[in-house]
């Protein structure tokens, strides 16, 4: 494990060693005052925010929507999302240019914690994909996945997100690991927001279940640092 990755390593190119070392390196650099996100490294915040607010109909391109303004008409696109593969992503929609602040508060309550706004996207999940395994780069240290809603049915609906709790080590040097932390499995109904460290924390999704091109599933991210921690200068980050 001695070739670790630099903390821009995006998800969809770390190796399982890259992952571990990010993970070992990463925990305990945010800490909040609230005892479960500190023991868990996550949380859930019920009902966080109105699903009807968040809802937007299914973009017929799929591939990759970087806006630039509040203009609708004023994008770039690119065909291939490279994160997940097939699914649509738009990074800073106008539409929830406000809400990415209005959750910020919510968050700041439940932490104890002032945070800055990074950035924001949504994505549309279509049967057969998956996230694959992965901690995010240094301006998710506190991040929020917000589900919006899905046309899936039953059992099928509560697709969860994977998250692994922290290991827990028997000194700072972190050389010597005592408990290993569990893999979780979280699931959002509609509104429903899971709060996580996004640096330290690896998480996931297993292939989404269901079949057919109008099936979806649409998950939002926001994204914050802390306003007096060691990543506060990724605040208004613009890069993807």
């Amino acid at each position: 494990m001695d070739n670790w990755a630099p903390l821009e390593v995006m998800a969809e190119s770390m190796t399982p060693d890259q992952i571990i070392m990010q993970e070992m390196h990463n925990t305990g650099t945010t800490w909040t005052h609230n005892d479960f996100m500190e023991k868990h490294g996550y949380l859930v915040i019920k009902n966080l925010w109105d699903p009807e607010e968040l809802s937007h109909p299914v973009p017929i391109r799929r591939g990759q929507f970087n806006y630039h303004s509040k203009n609708l008409d004023d994008y770039d696109y690119e065909p291939l999302e490279k994160q997940v593969e097939g699914s649509v992503a738009r990074y800073w929609h106008p539409q929830y240019r406000t809400i990415h602040s209005g959750v910020r508060g919510k968050v700041e309550k439940e932490l104890g914690r002032k945070l800055y706004n990074t950035y924001y996207y949504d994505r549309y999940y279509f049967p057969g994909q998956k996230l694959e395994r992965h901690a995010d780069r240094d301006a998710c240290e506190i991040s929020v996945t917000v589900h919006v809603g899905t046309s899936l049915e039953g059992d099928d609906a509560d697709w969860p997100i994977w998250i692994k709790t922290p290991d827990e080590y028997l000194d700072k040097s972190k050389r010597t690991t005592i408990n290993t932390g569990d893999n979780h499995s979280v699931v959002l109904k509609p509104g429903d927001g899971m709060v996580y460290k996004g640096c330290e924390r690896p998480h996931w999704r297993e292939p989404m279940p269901g079949k057919g091109m109008h099936t979806y599933y649409h998950q939002i991210f926001f994204h914050y640092v802390l306003q007096d921690g060691r990543r506060a200068h990724y605040a208004w980050d613009r890069s993807k």
